[in-house]
């Protein structure tokens, strides 16, 4: 009995030896996880900031760039255009050393959760508001001015392209660019702003440090002429030289305003303190604002799983799970054999049975459909789990936006940043008659009332021309014509309800 009992204790004793060595090494091995998802989340956070810093850096001599050009500058394209170039290179970087200075303070800010989209601003138009006897008469009103938009979401900024000049003529200005922004949160806000500068005649304010600096040598001490050089190089790189663009006005969007197509959005105007310096803004301005999630045109997880007791290899994308009996057929574009959504209707629950199983819940027309997903390990539905239930949620944060894909314009890679074209105006395409005889097909524009020809803008109509539309008879063709009375008033913008 006694070496029975000695064997015993001994297999105890190795048993418990052989647990706590496997506690050791499963509290080692946790350890060891956490220590590496914490390296992982500072070199994340490191590198985060040093892509901050070298922003910082490109926009600094960017901005030493655009003050020598501007104070070189002898054309006003030139002097615009470098004055353009320094104040978007100013909001870059004051929004990049705002948004370092809160990822230091805030050290444990939790990073982006979710699906991310590139959102595009695209379309984008400003109508204008002059007077009758200016635009018509093209008389009074002689102020030009040259115009630019910043559009941001977070840091990234982008500038649209400078219209020169917008005079009494141009009853709106149209940009012709397309602004992407990438990795947006679903709760992103952009902020649009109008900048503008009056045109003088006389701009050769801008080459005033080169002219003083030649006269430095002759006139005064060499003692004065290096204090009245740092003076200058200071205001120089302070950006006070040359055309001052001021902000007229801005707006805010949302994903609530992300759509297909073209609507009107308020401008908040800003009071300036010389009137005389304002672009005449309506109030309003005209945009495409799309969204495309990332999720919907790239692969969220993809892997072989056994749905409803069948082998298939799976993708899941754009809120919808698809399965194939292999990977081939995948590739080839062929139909898949199983179709799950996941959308914020669906139910997705780990199976209390198993841990390698997954339930999938939909409500199809009114009956409970029920998909059942069974893996290989544990691990693997961890990871299928997380993934549906993050499309879920994504589907909920993103409101009408996951629902269909809105298509993003292709953003070309150079553009004409100094547009002094005559841009189409709006007025143009508005149609004035909202009452007309039913063998008409469409409703006549002002182009087709006065017979003026696509090229041809109202501003090319004479002085003679009467003042009031209401006083005369309007003919679309030779011989029907329309009373003043089925003239009515027609609103060129529309506030969400109707296209532009």
């Amino acid at each position: 009995m006694a070496p029975r009992r000695k064997s015993l204790r001994l297999l105890t004793k190795t048993i418990e030896d052989n647990n706590n060595k496997e506690n050791n090494y499963l509290r080692c091995l946790s350890d060891y996880h956490s220590r590496v998802t914490r390296r992982e989340t500072l070199r994340t956070k490191f590198k985060a900031e040093y892509d901050l810093e070298q922003k910082i850096e490109v926009e600094i001599k960017m901005r030493e760039g655009s003050a020598r050009l501007l104070a070189a500058a002898r054309h006003r394209a030139q002097s615009l255009e470098a004055a353009r170039a320094l104040l978007t290179s100013n909001e870059r970087m004051s929004a990049y050393m705002a948004e370092l200075q809160r990822r230091k303070k805030d050290v444990n800010k939790k990073s982006i959760t979710g699906s991310t989209a590139r959102v595009s601003l695209s379309e984008l138009r400003v109508p204008l508001m002059w007077r009758d006897s200016d635009h018509f008469k093209n008389r009074g009103d002689y102020r030009r001015f040259a115009v630019f938009c910043l559009a941001r979401v977070g840091t990234e900024i982008h500038d649209t392209a400078l219209i020169c000049p917008v005079d009494r003529a141009q009853t709106d200005i149209t940009f012709p660019d397309v602004l992407l922004f990438n990795n947006v949160p679903a709760e992103f806000e952009l902020t649009l702003e109008i900048y503008s500068h009056i045109l003088q005649e006389d701009l050769s304010i801008a080459s005033t440090p080169r002219r003083i600096k030649r006269t430095i040598h002759s006139s005064i001490s060499k003692t004065v002429g290096k204090k009245l050089a740092a003076s200058l190089k200071d205001e120089l790189s302070s950006g006070k030289l040359g055309p001052q663009f001021e902000l007229m006005a801005s707006a805010k969007l949302t994903l609530d305003d992300t759509e297909e197509n073209i609507h009107t959005h308020d401008l908040i105007i800003n009071n300036l303190d010389n009137k005389h310096h304002a672009l005449p803004l309506f109030g309003h301005f005209c945009c495409r604002l799309a969204a495309q999630l990332d999720c919907m045109t790239k692969d969220v997880y993809t892997g072989t799983i056994n749905i409803n007791n069948k082998k298939c290899w799976a993708r899941l994308r754009n809120f919808t799970l698809k399965a194939w009996e292999s990977r081939k057929l995948a590739e080839d574009d062929q139909n898949p054999v199983q179709t799950v959504p996941i959308n914020r209707e669906t139910d997705v629950q780990k199976s209390s049975s198993s841990g390698k199983e997954i339930r999938v819940c939909n409500s199809v027309e009114g009956c409970e459909k029920v998909t059942t997903i069974k893996l290989e390990s544990t691990e693997e539905a961890q990871k299928w789990l997380r993934h549906l239930t993050s499309q879920v949620d994504d589907h909920l944060r993103w409101k009408h936006a996951a629902e269909n894909i809105q298509q993003v314009p292709y953003v070309e890679s150079t553009r004409n940043s100094f547009i002094n074209k005559r841009q189409g105006s709006l007025y143009d395409e508005t149609p004035l008659i909202e009452t007309v005889r039913s063998d008409y097909s469409t409703r006549p524009t002002v182009q087709q009332i006065f017979g003026l020809t696509p090229s041809t803008s109202l501003s090319s109509c004479s002085s003679n021309s009467p003042p009031s539309l209401r006083s005369r008879s309007l003919s679309t063709s030779g011989t029907t014509k329309i009373s003043a009375s089925a003239i009515k008033s027609h609103w060129p913008f529309s506030n969400k309800t109707n296209n532009i």
